[in-house]
């Protein structure tokens, strides 16, 4: 659960409908009356699964899309698709160049909008070209706005800054857009909260809920994939039920951690162990910073010692976030290939009783390393993961899920 305001704030409720569609198609929106347009430009393109790769604006049936019209809009009015002025050069009779526009003091609010123009706004949604370019042959979506309650939450200050309140349909998926597949389904409740609470937290004082969701090492492995990847990938994890922390008994989290503990409880010693005798479980744990080497000699650093050793849920925890979210060294950046290993140990209950189930879209990781550069760091990261989950008796050791507490740690890997 996020974090929510804690003095009290105008909300409006907002009815939005898609035109131009066969099944009626729509979304119920609460959203926070003080924030800009730019910000219910995002909820419209979450609430209804677009990519948010194309261009919008917003207009009414009274004003140019661009809203040049001063009068109706104003210079504060937020238009991205406002178009050039242009005034006569003073030494060419035929020469034209861009006019500079009046600088906006802000956007408008979404409160402001609804007062001056209540029923009569409406959204526009161009997608892409299937090429990547933008024109004007690109398919194109109105959204009619109506207002349904104004300040509908004045004295509710537990209400979320943006929430979805209902809805019906799903938007046609075509051209570019249909490369990610389904992204908004008003009846996957779970999925399109969790949304709208990341992309609008109800942070009074702007800092990220300490006992939420952290998704870090996730979102690390799919730096630089485009929203919409990252979103599908999401979708997928929560209706597969990782949103909520898998249960594992305390019985099974000692079995799991026993090699783990006992080779730290070794090394606990004022002397240590070799290095060389504690095998690659030895260097593995060194390198996941649970233990350090002087002249030769694995030694458990005093924190581990203090605080894990005796205590087999926490050592779980640990070693499912250390596998998997980066560290301050440069080695651990990229854990894609991690991350996947993950989502194929939480996928192991449903295949090892052969269903069928949700499968996940994880383009988001190719995308990733296309569009951020990165450099394949080799093998280690993975190995080293395929390792530890071997010792640990939960896969094999090609890192086939092989224990039942072989999901829920991949759950606690994600959730880090």
């Amino acid at each position: 659960m996020s974090w929510r305001t804690s003095a009290p704030r105008a909300h409006i409720t907002l009815r939005i409908d898609l035109d131009g569609v066969d099944r009626p198609t729509w979304r119920s929106l609460i959203l926070d009356s003080g924030l800009g347009l730019s910000a219910l430009a995002e909820a419209i393109v979450l609430a209804f699964g677009w990519t948010g790769t194309g261009t919008w604006r917003f207009g009414t049936a009274h004003t140019p899309w661009w809203g040049r019209e001063a009068d109706a809009w104003g210079c504060r009015a937020l238009t991205p698709a406002r178009p050039t002025h242009h005034r006569m050069h003073p030494d060419y009779d035929q020469w034209w160049e861009p006019e500079p526009e009046p600088a906006c003091r802000r956007e408008w609010t979404i409160g402001e909008i609804a007062d001056r123009f209540g029923d009569g706004l409406e959204f526009e949604y161009r997608q892409l070209e299937l090429d990547g370019v933008l024109g004007e042959p690109g398919p194109t979506w109105r959204h009619r706005i109506a207002v349904t309650e104004p300040d509908a939450a004045s004295s509710r200050s537990s209400v979320a800054r943006v929430a979805v309140l209902g809805g019906a349909g799903t938007v046609p998926r075509v051209g570019t857009e249909s490369a990610y597949g389904e992204l908004a389904d008003p009846t996957s409740r779970q999925a399109m909260d969790h949304l709208f609470e990341s992309a609008f937290p109800a942070l009074a004082d702007s800092l990220r809920d300490p006992t939420g969701d952290r998704w870090e090492a996730l979102d690390a492995a799919t730096e630089g994939a485009s929203d919409a990847a990252r979103r599908a990938l999401r979708i997928d994890l929560i209706e597969l039920g990782v949103l909520e922390p898998a249960k594992v008994d305390d019985a099974q989290m000692a079995a799991t951690t026993a090699p783990v503990r006992d080779l730290l409880r070794s090394a606990a010693s004022p002397e240590g162990i070799d290095l060389a005798a504690s095998g690659a479980l030895g260097e593995d744990l060194r390198v996941l910073r649970f233990a350090r080497v002087q002249k030769g000699r694995l030694l458990t650093l005093a924190a581990v010692r203090e605080r894990l050793l005796d205590d087999p849920a926490a050592l779980w925890g640990t070693l499912a976030e250390r596998l998997i979210r980066p560290g301050s060294s440069a080695s651990y950046l990229g854990r894609s290939e991690v991350a996947e290993l993950a989502i194929e140990l939480v996928l192991s209950d449903q295949r090892d009783h052969g269903l069928c189930g949700r499968d996940v879209r994880r383009f988001a990781f190719d995308e990733a390393k296309r569009r951020g550069g990165r450099r394949e760091l080799g093998d280690a990261e993975l190995n080293r993961a395929k390792r530890l989950l071997a010792a640990m008796g939960l896969t094999d050791d090609d890192g086939r899920a092989i224990h039942p507490a072989a999901r829920p740690f991949g759950i606690a890997m994600l959730r880090s």
